[in-house]
């Protein structure tokens, strides 16, 4: 039995290319799974830094709570006390601060961290009324009355924190008494709004806090103005509520938002059962993230994405000169070119974790190309094939270094450049006669023989 029919036959040949095609979507599968890996390892890292500096810190604050007696009458027909919560939201609301970022480094990983070293909280609550909530003056505690301030990680907190009500101060003790809607941060009790005597009451504190990746808050105000500026020049805002106006340049960026009630779904005061739900707080979040402009392990994923087809135009290239040059490639040959296109990514990977995204590009993409131009130039038999080998996987590395660093033109670059390719192909192809073709019995060569 001889293996000559098989190994000319033009339909054989695809076959067995398409399947090594399949065969190599292993190896790039276990470079995603490696990439998955070390964003795991990245991750836990800065989690491991910010559990000892402080978590991202989303800022509520502050409420008025004011506890009061309510009755009701138990399933034995008695009458029982107990006492119930009042919350109440300030009326304006207007925090300003400066953002200080630091970067720690946890072995290869850096985590971007901050400081808030004067952030500036300054309002005004209205008299509280609960006229709405059909209580009683007599059942009202006044004299219980607190503030309270929500902060996700209290360890971030670095001094004192001294609230100045009306005329007087007090200083925030930890925790919170609010259960219905903190559930971790810091409280002070004010005594009894009523004794200043004034239809609204004016108060203010200063925060000096650390935390890391993100800084948010929620608009508690009736009306509520952030102000933040930092020398972090890659801001990311996100949230409900983007800026009114912003200024970002390579020395930092400034923002203002200026926020109505009117814009979320919760209102001004409730009593407690009848507290916001989490989800609804939750979704009038904003606030900014200090945004690494270099994620390579994205980069990496989207580059191994791109893998197959990378295999697949290598493949239709050799293909091409098996035909035009009157040769036979070995499939052993076509999936050491495939192991050598897919190493790509592995050291793509493996050089970015220690060196510059272009640095670390450029040395895997011309280690490759070397790689494959050297062994071309053995199962091609012809310099002038080796050398256009190597010009068309230089063209493809970079047409993918065009594509990751323009991820909004991705789509646009890569129809232009299989329509050309596709075009290309079929204006080479147009005078081959499939039906007849052997591939060592081509009349017309692309390429002369050396």
């Amino acid at each position: 039995m001889t293996l000559t029919p098989f190994k000319n036959s033009l339909p054989s040949k695809i076959i067995l290319m398409s399947f090594l095609i399949l065969m190599l979507l292993i190896p790039l599968n276990m470079v995603l799974d490696l990439v998955k890996e070390r964003e795991t390892r990245r991750d836990e890292a800065i989690s491991e830094v910010s559990s000892k500096w402080g978590q991202v810190q989303n800022l509520q604050g502050p409420i008025l709570t004011i506890p009061f007696k309510s009755y009701y009458v138990d399933e034995k027909n008695i009458r029982r006390m107990r006492i119930s919560q009042a919350s109440f939201l300030p009326e304006s609301l207007h925090i300003s601060g400066s953002i200080i970022p630091e970067t720690r480094s946890r072995g290869l990983y850096e985590v971007i961290l901050y400081r808030l070293n004067n952030l500036h909280f300054k309002g005004t609550f209205s008299r509280p009324d609960f006229s709405e909530f059909h209580v009683a003056a007599e059942n009202i505690i006044w004299d219980d009355a607190f503030l309270s301030v929500g902060i996700p990680d209290t360890r971030g907190i670095q001094k004192e924190v001294v609230l100045k009500w009306g005329k007087g101060s007090v200083p925030f003790k930890p925790g919170v008494n609010n259960a219905d809607l903190l559930t971790s941060g810091i409280h002070a009790r004010i005594g009894n709004p009523e004794k200043t005597g004034t239809k609204s009451i004016d108060f203010a504190f200063t925060l000096e806090l650390q935390g890391s990746s993100s800084l948010s808050f929620i608009p508690l105000g009736k009306e509520t103005i952030v102000e933040l500026e930092s020398s972090w020049s890659h801001p990311s805002f996100d949230g409900a509520y983007l800026p009114d106006s912003r200024e970002i340049a390579s020395q930092g960026f400034k923002a203002l938002w200026n926020i109505s009630y009117f814009g979320r779904n919760y209102p001004q005061q409730w009593v407690t059962g009848l507290c916001p739900s989490e989800e609804e707080i939750a979704m009038s979040s904003f606030g900014v993230k200090l945004y690494q402009p270099v994620d390579f392990y994205q980069k990496c994923v989207r580059a191994a994405k791109y893998g197959l087809l990378f295999i697949s135009l290598t493949f239709l290239t050799f293909f091409l000169f098996e035909i035009f040059m009157k040769l036979s490639i070995h499939p052993l040959q076509y999936l050491l070119i495939g192991f050598a296109l897919s190493i790509f990514y592995l050291l793509f990977l493996s050089l970015s974790e220690h060196m510059n995204f272009i640095i670390s590009y450029m040395i895997s993409s011309l280690g490759v190309i070397g790689m494959i131009w050297g062994y071309s130039r053995t199962i091609l038999k012809n310099k002038r094939g080796s050398s256009l080998m190597a010009l068309f996987l230089t063209c493809l590395y970079g047409y993918l270094f065009i594509l990751l660093e323009n991820q909004d033109y991705t789509l646009l670059l890569g129809s232009l450049a299989l329509f050309i390719v596709l075009g290309v192909v079929m204006y080479i192809t147009r005078n081959i006669d499939w039906y007849s073709l052997q591939l060592k019995k081509v009349e017309d060569t692309f390429l002369p023989e050396e």
